[in-house]
């Protein structure tokens, strides 16, 4: 059982970490401070904002938000 709730932490973690980068890229601070012409370029500068400047500012509403659909997994789960 405790195996399960940690897989479905991990999994919402990694699902709200990717709604927060998709987010994030329609930023227009994304496009003001990491301009790139093509795609390869477009998807390190992606990383980079994500890493530096969104996941600084996103990281405990992605915990609290996964710790939530964690428990109402488990609640459903019973």
């Amino acid at each position: 059982m405790k195996k399960n709730i940690l897989k479905a932490f991990v999994v919402n973690v990694l699902i709200l970490s990717l709604i927060v980068y998709i987010l994030g890229l329609t930023d227009s601070a994304f496009q003001q401070v990491y301009p790139s012409d093509n795609v390869v370029s477009y998807l390190i500068n992606s990383l980079k904002y994500l890493i530096l400047w969104v996941l600084p500012y996103w990281w405990l509403m992605i915990i609290i938000g996964a710790v939530l659909l964690t428990f109402l997994y488990s609640i459903l789960r019973k």
